[in-house]
Formats: structure tokens, sequence, C-alpha cells
């Protein structure tokens, strides 16, 4: 057996020109990794642009017409009529509203058999959209809920025509809507006329 101080092991250089460079690298490796996070940082704020469109047709209540038209020809052109041809814009309101004080009295938006549907809880093709100060005046609304057929209804007060929401609720049973001056636009579908409270 051997006693004796252990034995010396490799010591790190202490050579200023190794210790400077090393530095150096851990520097730069230290700053371009923080250029690369701050550039992935910048790009997220721009991808929040897409927004949710929702694309709503008018050929159901188009179709019931020829097929349904042997079954039903006098119900089915009264009502189709203003809710087929203008219900893609604001202007479904003014063919079937002449009075701008009060919503017009299909303001539920609802294709000639939408209260006869034993469909979906709530049909997309119904909605229509009212502009506020000409096709429905601001105050507070109230509607029996959803129309025979449907377990729910729609409604949404909007900004704008383009779908930009201030608030929405699917009511299961009776609703009460305050409708402000500063809306741009009511959207009903689904719902029992609206009356003002």
């Amino acid at each position: 057996m051997m006693y004796g101080p252990p034995p010396e092991y490799p010591r790190a250089t202490s050579s200023p020109t190794i210790i400077l460079l090393v530095s150096g690298l851990a520097a730069l490796l230290g700053f371009l990794l923080g250029v690369f996070v701050g550039f992935g940082a910048g790009e997220t704020p721009e991808e929040p642009a897409p927004t949710v469109t929702v694309t709503i047709e008018d050929t159901p209540p188009d179709e019931p017409q020829p097929t349904d038209s042997g079954q039903t020809p006098p119900s089915t052109p009264p009502s189709a009529g203003p809710s087929t041809g203008p219900s893609a814009g604001p202007s479904t309101g003014s063919s079937t509203g002449p009075s701008a004080g009060t919503p017009p009295p299909t303001a539920s938006g609802f294709p000639p058999g939408g209260g006869t549907s034993t469909g979906p809880a709530f049909n997309p093709a119904s909605l229509r959209t009212l502009l506020v100060g000409t096709e429905i005046q601001p105050g507070t609304y109230r509607t029996a809920g959803p129309t025979a057929g449907f377990s729910m209804c729609f409604w949404a007060r909007l900004r704008g025509t383009t779908g930009d929401m201030i608030a929405t609720g699917m009511p299961t049973g009776p609703a009460t809507v305050t409708i402000q001056a500063t809306d741009k636009a009511f959207q009903t579908g689904g719902c029992a006329e609206w009356t003002k409270a």
C-alpha cells in the first residue's frame, strides 16, 4: 500500500486568451439566441388576423318551393318572397318591415316551412340581419323563445354587418334583449316574434 499525497488532477487552464475566447463565444451564443427568440415572438401578433366567416345559402328555402309548389302553392309564395330574395343582407327587413318602429312580423326569419321543421335545434338558414335605426329601433325587445319545432333560437347584437358581435344568446325559453343606439345591426334566427317591451 502506498501512502502519500493524492495524485494531482489536471487543472483548468488559466490562460487569458482561452478565457476571453470562451467568454466571447458564450456571449455571442446568448445574443444570437435572444435575436432568434425575438424574431419568433414578433411573428405571433400578425397571425391572429383570421376571422370566422359563416356562409349561409338560401338554396334550402328555394328548393322546397319547386318541390312543394304542387302541395302548398297559396302559403309558399307570400312567405317565401320576402325571405328568399333579400335574406342575404340587411334589405330583408325593409321588404317585410314597412313600420320602422317595431320589428317586422316575420322577424324570426323563418322560411315558410321553418315552423314545421323537426330538424336540428337551430336552422342557420333562418338567420336575419336587421339594421338598427332603419329596420329595428333601439330599445328593449322580448321574445317567447324558439318557434315550434326548434329547441333553441339565436340572437346577436352586431357592431356592423360583417359579423363583429357585441353580445349573443341562444335561449331555450323567453328572452329579453336591449338593443343600444350604438349597435349597427341585430341578427336573429329561430326566435318567435320580437316585440318591443
